[in-house]
């Protein structure tokens, strides 16, 4: 199998209302030869506003985004998911991919009615260079340079940890430039911590996260907040009912002896309370998880001497009901969600029917006149919602007059900001941000958002004229 590096930039950084506008990916083998490169870029949607401080970071003008040289967002996605298709099945790679980029390209599957898991369905898995960074800091301290931030940490951000180490950055935040920088860390890795890299090779697959806690009586797990590590000496305690992929782990600082007279109430707040007793494992999110034989001294638990940390996890391996009341106890500590109104924030509220999924290869296939037929017929209220938007945008001449009003008003009301709680970014608050940006900008820096300002302003004018 081999590698599929990848990489986004955006409109900002909300993976629920924010949206790609450039996709680069670079595919290896498993020697991290490049084999084949793809880049695209598209139009911007017109329910979205950009962020000022995404554009000034990205080096988007104002006139690229509606620029009739792009496609569209949704012919950018049909296009990626077949290069990526073609490239399956393949290790998905990217750098904070886990917590951003993954979440986006997501979204922007769902919203343009596709199965949202390309990464990690039909043989595929995925990784992040980031925390390969991070747990090398730990565990081979020598492999790579940092760069050190004002208050003395090493900075983990691309543009710093690639130049610190001899790659030309000149052109970071463009997303074919930031794929090649972390292939070029993810090489000096693969030479300077192999046995780093092998550990991330292997829990790449969430069926070894799963023999590994199931075979190990204790180990480390190792977790970043806010640029510093933690260490703690674990043993797994059991999964998620509802989510498999979710593991959970006794943190054995503490006695169990101490848990076991507790009564649920108060064993619910205890494990609220921090240091956190149980903790999570994303077995599908490349955890940082280790022997214990090569924990850090950071890793408190170690004062406690192997001897002791070992009776505490058979305590506990031997304790089926205090496992099992501590998972409930965790379960019940977490407040249940309320469902949002949003489309966009109700992609995990449950799978597509197999019908429904039927319906999504149809819609594509289709041509566009028969798509409407299709968007009606499925039985996923978010499939319709989603589907009726995306005729709105694509092809508003399937639409009836009277339909297309309504989607111009609500569009016009969603980036105005008419209810003041929206969760997304306005035209108001970006005209603001980008006016606090004038303050301290100079020179081709105050051009660029001079330029994104008057398109903000000629976007509000528009649009308020409309109503």
């Amino acid at each position: 199998m081999g590698f599929v590096f990848y990489d986004t930039e955006t409109t900002g950084t909300d993976t629920s209302f924010d949206q790609i506008l450039q996709f680069a990916a670079i595919r290896t083998d498993d020697q991290l030869n490049e084999l084949e490169r793809f880049e695209i870029r598209c139009r911007l949607l017109p329910h979205i506003v950009p962020a000022p401080g995404a554009m000034r970071v990205t080096g988007v003008r104002a006139s690229q985004l509606f620029s009739p040289a792009l496609p569209s967002h949704y012919e950018m996605i049909r296009r990626i998911r077949s290069k990526l298709l073609e490239w399956s099945p393949a290790l998905f790679i990217g750098y904070n991919s886990l917590d951003f980029d993954e979440h986006l390209f997501r979204q922007s599957l769902y919203m343009t009615l596709h199965p949202p898991y390309l990464t990690n369905t039909n043989g595929n898995s995925r990784s992040d260079a980031l925390r390969m960074v991070q747990a090398a800091s730990i565990f081979a301290p020598d492999a790579l340079t940092f760069a050190v931030n004002r208050d003395g940490s090493r900075s983990f951000k691309l543009d710093r940890v690639a130049p610190a180490n001899g790659f030309n950055h000149e052109h970071a935040h463009d997303a074919l430039a930031d794929v090649e920088a972390t292939i070029f860390i993810c090489r000096r890795l693969m030479e300077s911590a192999p046995d780093v890299w092998s550990s991330f090779m292997r829990f790449s697959q969430r069926a070894s996260v799963a023999d590994f806690l199931e075979s190990e009586q204790t180990f480390c797990l190792s977790e970043f907040y806010f640029g510093k590590p933690y260490s703690w000496i674990v043993t797994n305690i059991g999964s998620n009912p509802e989510i498999k992929t979710e593991h959970f782990v006794f943190d054995l600082a503490n006695d169990p002896n101490d848990f076991v007279t507790l009564s649920d109430e108060d064993l619910a707040r205890r494990l609220a309370k921090s240091p956190k007793p149980v903790r999570r494992i994303k077995g599908n999110a490349a955890p940082i998880i280790r022997s214990s034989d090569d924990a850090p001294l950071s890793a408190v638990a170690l004062q406690l001497g192997m001897d002791e940390l070992n009776r505490r996890a058979e305590l506990l391996q031997e304790n089926d009901t205090l496992r099992q009341r501590l998972i409930r106890a965790l379960l019940s500590t977490r407040a249940d969600q309320e469902e949002s109104e949003h489309v966009e924030k109700q992609i995990y509220n449950g799978f597509f029917s197999g019908a429904d999924q039927k319906r999504l290869d149809a819609f594509h296939l289709a041509p566009w006149e028969e798509r409407p037929r299709i968007v009606n017929e499925f039985e996923d209220q978010r499939l319709r919602t989603i589907g009726r938007r995306l005729l709105y945008i694509e092809r508003p001449d399937l639409l009836s007059q009277e339909v297309c009003a309504v989607y111009e008003k609500a569009l016009v009301k969603r980036i105005l900001g008419e209810r003041g709680d929206e969760p997304w970014l306005t035209l108001q608050q970006a005209i603001t941000e980008i006016e606090t940006m004038f303050q301290s900008a100079t020179g081709d820096d105050r051009m660029f958002l001079k330029e994104h300002h008057e398109h903000l302003k000629e976007r509000q004018r528009r649009a308020s004229e409309s109503l």
